[in-house]
């Protein structure tokens, strides 16, 4: 055989591969369960070489005061700091000579410690995972260590993400889902040990907490979450009321970012969150052919306003347990800027989307949660929210079949919603032609 054919053979033997992997991340079945302590467990056993083992908790920046606002930002830079058991270079040393990684991501309801290593190390290095999320002591001089790390993220931090943390505020205000995931200027130094224990205390309990793995076993996940050794008080959040509002930055920027948004849906009508994450593809989520055009509706009325002029457009929906927010985000020129956001206005309060727009929409999802079944990240943060935040997980393919039954009068009642909803508005950067809220009310 000549090395032609074998490089043939070879790339044939790689696709066939690819293909029944997939094929085996899409047809495992998730499994899930409560145990005794009330927490929630739920594994993909996917027979990957690498398992992903996260420990959750329903907390996030929307349990902060005024008053400790950023505590949830200082809490995810803590993980992996020493603990009552380890120090933070014995935690690094051993889980990275297993080859080994620990993350932690924060949202605004949840914050997820993952352990990533082969399957073979996993009993070796779960001992530092629940260390490391269980018993850390918050030492004053390892918290004021990550000064400088805290600094440079909000430092870095890119006009697009700021300008969706402003919309929030605008939208809920000082409290709940307003408050940003990163922390303010005003409060960097102010949050101290106590005020880390305090909240982790409160808020990660085991009735707020989930176990959740892939390409490991139910009872090994078992073992871990019955022995977690955390508080057991059942702490309730408080509701956010969304009111609407406007907030305005003006930078030196030779662009202005601007987002609109109305009320969207919540988690607890599955039918009404899928119907708005149908919408926000089928309205405009960007081009899905690389160098390619978006075809959407609302990308097509903006593109005859803007003419030969470069902008950036996409519609967002972010579904929370008790609201959500739509709307669109939009960043040009600052001489195009105001035309563009009265445009965008005016199609949130009269949005027309006919049934090849949401079918296309339907599509589009469809391919983004049967793609997110392939990499196995994307898999663990999906069944890690909806543990967390459902008490329940669904594979991707009947994900799949849930989006199958939107209809386009369930798409077309939500845009019925949305067109009444209440305008927020966030903007940043040469806001000289951007126009107030109520210009656009």
């Amino acid at each position: 055989m000549n090395l032609c054919q074998t490089e043939k053979h070879f790339l044939l033997y790689q696709v066939r591969h690819a293909v029944t992997a997939a094929a085996q991340s899409c047809s495992a079945v998730p499994e899930c369960k409560v145990l005794s302590n009330q927490v929630i467990i739920a594994t993909c056993d996917n027979n990957s070489p690498i398992a992903q083992v996260s420990i959750v908790f329903r907390a996030g920046s929307r349990n902060e005061t005024y008053d400790t606002q950023g505590t949830a930002h200082y809490l995810r830079l803590a993980a992996g700091l020493s603990t009552s058991s380890s120090s933070a270079f014995a935690i690094t040393r051993n889980i990275q000579q297993l080859g080994g990684n620990l993350i932690t991501i924060l949202d605004r309801e949840t914050i997820a410690y993952t352990l990533q290593v082969t399957t073979d190390n996993l009993s070796d290095t779960l001992n530092f995972l629940e260390s490391a999320v269980t018993k850390q002591v918050f030492k004053p001089w390892e918290i004021s260590d990550q000064l400088p790390r805290l600094k440079s993220e909000l430092a870095s931090l890119p006009e697009t993400t700021l300008v969706i943390e402003l919309l929030h505020k605008a939208a809920y205000r000082n409290s709940g889902l307003g408050n940003s995931l990163f922390i303010p200027e005003n409060q960097i130094g102010k949050i101290g040990s106590e005020t880390l224990q305090h909240f982790f205390n409160t808020w990660c309990t085991t009735p707020r907490c989930a176990v959740v793995g892939t390409g490991v076993s139910l009872t090994d996940l078992t073992t871990l979450a019955s022995n977690l050794s955390i508080n057991t008080a059942v702490n309730s959040d408080e509701s956010s009321k969304y009111c609407g509002g406007e907030i305005r930055k003006e930078a030196a920027s030779d662009l202005t970012k601007v987002a609109l948004a109305v009320e969207g849906a919540n988690l607890k009508s599955d039918k009404d969150a899928l119907a708005c994450a149908v919408l926000q593809r089928a309205s405009a989520s960007g081009p899905r052919v690389k160098w390619g055009v978006s075809g959407s509706p609302l990308y097509k009325e903006i593109s005859s306003i803007a003419g030969a002029e470069p902008f950036g457009l996409s519609t967002f929906n972010a579904s929370y347990t008790d609201s959500g927010l739509f709307g669109v985000v939009l960043c040009s020129q600052p001489d195009l800027a105001g035309s563009l956001t009265k445009a965008s206005r005016k199609w949130l309060k009269s949005m027309k989307l006919s049934d090849n727009d949401i079918a296309r929409g339907k599509s589009i999802l469809k391919t983004e949660v049967l793609d997110s079944a392939d990499n196995a990240l994307c898999l663990l943060e999906s069944m890690q929210q909806q543990a967390v935040l459902k008490g329940k997980v669904s594979s991707p393919v009947s994900l799949a079949n849930d989006i199958d039954k939107i209809t386009p009068s369930d798409v077309q009642a939500v845009v019925g919603k949305i067109s009444r909803g209440k305008l927020s508005m966030a903007a940043i950067g040469n806001l000289r032609t951007v126009p107030y809220i109520d210009e656009l009310n």
